[in-house]
């Protein structure tokens, strides 16, 4: 584990005279800035003109840089950060060990996926998985849901930092219930790979969100045994009934 003194001692300094959850979200979001998609250059000045006139951008400079530093290496110190100063284990933050992701990883065979093909985990957490199977391959496509919307900022942010391209969802996986969702993506510019994601609402949108495999209108309300579900992710499937036999 890396010594994240220096990084908990920055936020500290940032989230003086507010609480740390308010003050790890704004954190958040403010680091978002840069990298949102806007359709014109007013819009993206206008944003970013929030981050540059933020009263402690000074300390934001050094925090963010300091986040930098410490995700070389596929490295999680947001995760740290979270489960230790903000959630302190309260509802289930408790994110798998290093070594864990990593065998998982080498255990579900990522080694043998090629370029471009999917890995998905369902509950992401701060996307520490997905960096696990990003230190295999970081040319495959990444998705990944969680019911914590901070979680989903976090492993956006995770992802951004090592130019993955996928997507994010802020999902109830369990209820298939759709919240919010980031496209990420990359373009080419001056000989890099320069990472940006786009925010959606339409869950028709994600390539996570299952959609029942009749037309929705054909659905009734739900009220009885739920129909299979499909979502573009699962080319080669669809997921079945939970009650069907055999």
């Amino acid at each position: 584990m890396k010594d994240n003194t220096t990084l908990f001692s920055l936020f500290g300094q940032f989230a003086h005279a507010q609480n740390y959850p308010t003050a790890f979200s704004e954190m958040l979001d403010l680091f978002l800035i840069p990298f949102m998609w806007h359709e014109t250059e007013h819009g993206f000045l206008a944003a970013l003109n929030r981050l540059q006139q933020h009263p402690k951008k000074d300390n934001l400079i050094a925090l963010y840089s300091e986040i930098g530093e410490r995700s070389e290496g596929f490295y999680d110190p947001l995760g740290e950060l979270y489960e230790i100063e903000i959630s302190k284990g309260k509802n289930g933050q408790f994110f798998t060990p290093y070594p864990i992701c990593d065998l998982i990883a080498m255990m579900t065979g990522i080694e043998s996926l090629q370029n471009g093909q999917s890995v998905y985990d369902p509950a992401c957490g701060s996307g520490r998985m997905l960096l696990a199977a990003a230190k295999i391959n970081r040319h495959l496509k990444f998705y990944g849901a969680d019911i914590d919307e901070v979680c989903c900022k976090i492993t956006v942010v995770n992802m951004l930092l090592n130019s993955m391209t996928g997507e994010v969802c802020h999902i109830d996986t369990l209820r298939n219930t759709f919240f919010g969702g980031y496209k990420l993506l990359t373009v080419l510019k001056d000989g890099f790979y320069h990472p940006y994601f786009k925010k959606f609402t339409d869950p028709l949108d994600s390539a996570i969100w299952l959609r029942p495999v009749e037309p929705l209108a054909a659905c009734g309300n739900f009220d009885t045994v739920f129909n299979p579900t499909k979502s573009p992710l699962m080319s080669q499937g669809e997921q079945g009934n939970l009650f069907s036999q055999g």
